[in-house]
């Protein structure tokens, strides 16, 4: 664009431009007007996927369903859950028995025990044939049983806490989506304002109503306004290759969010105490049944004390002339004595102090997590009150300036460079205002995380 042929000021009044201009400028104030006022009413989804695409909308309940369903970190805790309770089954075995054959009382030298005996005797001593059954107490089997039932409802335990991860990591992918359709809209309707406001400056610039320095400051911010869109395109795009792989869905299928998850109204938090947190957490009820499962196990080793029985049957046939023998015996085990029972005494001490340990991280997780609601109360409450200020008075005010910067610079009193200004400042604030947004739905998610909503 080449400067204008005369260079000297004109001391009367800057000459008018023609009616079209007059009412490009009247356009321009109504498109701005419009375009502002509109902001706080919009509630409307956007697509995640490139524009034109026709993808199906997915709320939030359904996006956590997916997720609960599909995705591939739960299954294994079903399949350990199942692998637990398989081996329930076996508590009631029996040891195998035992099955031995040999000789009994036979003499090294046949000759001397023939000699022994008389002459024409036959081959001395016996054969036998032993079988052994050790019994258990059925005591120890039952402490046994309850046990390894126990091991199960752990699994299943740590199975919900991952839900609640899961679900929380799910929800703030979509809040920040929500969010980022929003930003998108704000983007493109001020670079809709801001091309025209180039065009505009252009069309007046061989009437001096505009200079070349705001003409190429409207072009650096034009540019820098559209990074900011690529990047928010980038990290839209980023949002959903992480929801899917949550949904355990390919990677770039497209699909909506709906935005109206946005304006839902905030609903009051409730302040819970230490018991009803130990009702609601799963990390909670995990620890409750690994200590009931220590102390089941503390049961099974104090029941090693209690004795073990068994039989024995043995058969014994003469080698030689004589009638056949047996031997049927029973037997108890003796495991009082001192040197049986150092170990289960071991044992039961050591569980019982594991089973303090666990008593005592219950407290502590009960009370961090307490700390964690209070403090995070009290961060909504301050971001509720700073979101109440944009929509009250920050906002207004500047979509105002914005306004009134406009309506001069129509009317020739004004500079482009004040309109740029003001444009900039309504946009950053408006920006601002949906990253406070943001931040007060990942706080909300969070305690919504520590109470297990």
């Amino acid at each position: 664009m080449s400067s204008p042929s005369n260079t000297n000021r004109r001391t009367g009044p800057a000459p008018r431009s023609p009616r079209p201009m007059k009412s490009w400028l009247v356009f321009l104030q109504l498109l701005a007007t419009l375009s502002a006022g509109s902001f706080a009413a919009r509630a409307q989804s956007m697509s995640m996927a490139p524009r034109g695409s026709k993808a199906p909308l997915l709320p939030l309940d359904s996006v956590l369903q997916i997720v609960e369903r599909r995705n591939p970190a739960l299954p294994q805790y079903t399949y350990r859950a199942q692998a637990k309770e398989a081996a329930v089954a076996g508590y009631n075995s029996w040891e195998a028995p035992r099955v031995a054959a040999g000789l009994w009382m036979t003499p090294y030298n046949q000759g001397k025990a023939k000699e022994l005996v008389g002459p024409g005797a036959r081959a001395q001593g016996q054969a036998i044939v032993s079988v052994q059954q050790a019994i258990p107490n059925p005591a120890k089997q039952r402490a046994k049983r309850q046990y390894l039932s126990s091991q199960g409802v752990i699994v299943l335990a740590d199975r919900q806490v991952r839900v609640v991860q899961l679900r929380a990591q799910a929800k703030t992918l979509y809040y920040e989506q929500a969010i980022l359709t929003k930003k998108l809209r704000v983007l493109d309707e001020n670079e809709e304002l801001l091309r025209f406001l180039i065009k505009l400056s252009e069309a007046r610039y061989p009437y001096n109503q505009s200079t070349l320095p705001s003409i190429y400051d409207a072009k650096a911010r034009l540019e820098m306004h559209l990074n900011e869109h690529r990047q928010a395109v980038a990290q839209a795009d980023q949002n959903t290759i992480a929801l899917n792989t949550l949904m355990n869905r390919p990677r770039n299928e497209a699909f909506q969010v709906d935005t109206a998850v946005l304006s839902a109204p905030f609903q009051a938090l409730a302040v819970v105490d230490t018991a009803s947190l130990a009702t609601r957490r799963s990390d909670v009820r995990s620890l409750d049944r690994s200590l009931t499962s220590v102390r089941l196990s503390q049961r099974l080793e104090q029941s090693r004390r209690l004795p073990d029985f068994g039989v024995q049957f043995d058969h014994m046939p003469f080698l030689g002339t004589g009638a056949a023998q047996f031997t049927l015996m029973g037997s108890i085990g003796l495991p009082l004595v001192p040197w049986a029972s150092r170990e289960y005494k071991a044992n039961v001490a050591a569980l019982s102090l594991e089973s303090q340990a666990l008593t005592k991280q219950r407290e502590e997780v009960l009370n961090e997590a307490a700390g964690r609601l209070a403090g995070l109360r009290r961060d909504l409450d301050l971001r509720r009150e700073q979101l109440q200020a944009y929509n009250r008075s920050l906002l207004p005010a500047l979509r105002r300036s914005y306004q009134a910067t406009l309506l001069a610079y129509e009317q020739n009193t004004g500079q482009l460079f004040q309109v740029l200004e003001a444009w900039t400042t309504l946009k950053k604030t408006r920006l601002e205002y949906l990253d406070s947004l943001q931040q007060q739905l990942t706080q909300q998610i969070a305690y919504e995380k520590e109470l297990e909503q």
